[in-house]
């Protein structure tokens, strides 16, 4: 999601924070305060007070890079619960932005 044309839609919404889950310390424990080890990367949407609003954890597990059909509907379901000011066109187009990666991927493509 670093493409030049969505990062500015999801920095507008939401405060990246990546930490390395080996070296990191206390990272292993903010992951288990919000679900059990799911694979990496792995993250959630946290609201001001600390709690997950929703982590990529989807009924078929880990999501950390939306990519089968499954795990972009759970991403687009992640950003629709934890917006504020994002609109519904402006996840479309970042739903959009995933399925055309996939799609160029899967036609022997540059994927990113």
């Amino acid at each position: 999601m670093a493409l030049k044309d969505v990062a500015p839609l999801l920095t507008r919404e939401f405060i990246p924070l990546m930490l390395d889950y080996d070296r990191a310390i206390g990272a292993q424990d903010i992951q288990k305060r919000y679900t059990q080890p799911q694979g990496l990367p792995w993250f959630a949407f946290i609201d001001g007070d600390g709690k997950a609003v929703i982590t990529s954890t989807g009924a078929k597990g880990n999501v950390g890079y939306p990519w089968e059909p499954h795990e972009i509907a759970h991403f687009k379901t992640m950003l629709l619960k934890a917006k504020k000011r994002l609109t519904d066109t402006e996840i479309d187009y970042l739903i959009k932005s995933l399925e055309e990666i996939r799609k160029k991927a899967d036609a022997g493509g540059k994927g990113s």
